[in-house]
């Protein structure tokens, strides 16, 4: 077990540091650079927080629409068969094998929105309060 923080609550506290005492002394011209920094570190935390329970479900489901059953044993594996994944979906949807009217198309809509809305989930949270 590790100790606390955490790596995602040392990057929020990282980030508060920069966004609430040193933001302000930061010369003009960098300043959307470092608001930047404080984003991407936002990010990063919101994905560890995430894990990646995510990305398995994601392959999971893109895997599922291709009849396959992948097994990764740890995240860059996970990573990699996703890709995978998606290269043969890509292929299938180039191919004409999905495509509107088709029996898949709805359920690689449906994963489609679903990535996209996890996107936001972890790039911008509050866009999908509004």
């Amino acid at each position: 077990m590790r100790d606390k923080p955490d790596g995602a609550e040392l990057l929020g506290l990282a980030r508060r540091i920069l966004r609430e005492q040193l933001l302000e002394h930061i010369p003009p011209q960098k300043k959307y650079q470092a608001l930047m920094v404080a984003n991407s570190m936002a990010i990063a935390a919101r994905q560890i927080e995430f894990g990646d329970g995510v990305e398995r479900e994601e392959l999971s489901m893109v895997a599922n629409l291709l009849g396959e059953n992948p097994e990764p044993e740890n995240s860059a594996a996970v990573q990699s068969a996703l890709q995978d994944c998606y290269r043969k979906l890509a292929l299938q949807i180039r191919k004409g094998k999905i495509a509107p009217g088709s029996s898949s198309f709805d359920d690689v809509y449906e994963l489609l929105l679903d990535q996209a809305k996890q996107k936001v989930r972890e790039s911008n949270p509050g866009y999908l309060d509004e």
